[in-house]
């Protein structure tokens, strides 16, 4: 815990997580993706629920997974399934296959792998995958910067540079309370999300936002 919250395994605290909106733009966006009349949909990482539980709103069968049983707690519509993402294996496929929250950014390249091969392991062959990254070229020309956002103020500092990687601190304010989580991120270009996508047996397909931090891709 930390100045009294609950943090899950990577760091996030519950808390902030429990107040932010849900991500009801993004879902409108992969709803016009998925079947008429309701997909399946695997939401790696899904947190709280902020995008599956609209999506689940908009008539899809959405299974939620996470390695935090606090964030889990919070869905309402969505299946929710504790486990690790890197090594999860539920034996079905889905229509969609969501990997959000910037796994595909960690500087541990083998964890990368890891949860792209989760991704191929669970979407169908006619299904595909949306995977969220930092915009282009964010690692190497982010400076630390405090911003305010639907009631929460992040200050990203501490930096440590070493070679492709960044090694920085966010911190939070919200509500009173305050959390900081450590990270290490590494850009991921489309000629590296090609070659991360290639390896697990995916292609990249196109970016879904003016940004290109989401990303479609589908089987090879």
């Amino acid at each position: 815990m930390l100045d009294g919250m609950d943090i899950a395994p990577d760091g996030s605290p519950v808390a902030l997580y429990r107040r932010l909106p849900a991500r009801t733009d993004d879902a409108a966006l992969i709803h016009r993706l998925l079947p008429p009349g309701g997909g399946t949909v695997l939401d790696l990482g899904c947190g709280t629920g902020r995008l599956a539980e609209p999506l689940a709103r908009l008539g899809h069968h959405v299974t939620g997974v996470d390695n935090e049983p606090r964030m889990l707690a919070e869905l309402k519509l969505a299946i929710g399934v504790h486990a690790e993402v890197a090594t999860l294996g539920l034996g079905t496929t889905f229509d969609a296959v969501l990997l959000m929250s910037h796994f595909v950014d960690s500087a541990d390249g083998d964890f990368v792998a890891a949860v792209l091969d989760t991704v191929r392991r669970h979407v169908a062959g006619s299904g595909f995958a949306v995977v969220e990254r930092r915009p282009p070229g964010w690692v190497t020309t982010c400076t630390e910067s405090t911003r305010d956002l639907d009631g929460v103020r992040y200050t990203l500092g501490d930096f440590d540079r070493d070679g492709d990687v960044l090694t920085a601190t966010i911190r939070y304010e919200f509500d009173g309370r305050t959390a900081a989580q450590r990270f290490s991120a590494r850009d991921v270009d489309d000629d590296r999300l090609r070659e991360l996508a290639a390896a697990a047996g995916l292609r990249f397909d196109t970016a879904l936002n003016s940004t290109g931090t989401l990303v479609l891709l589908r089987p090879a």
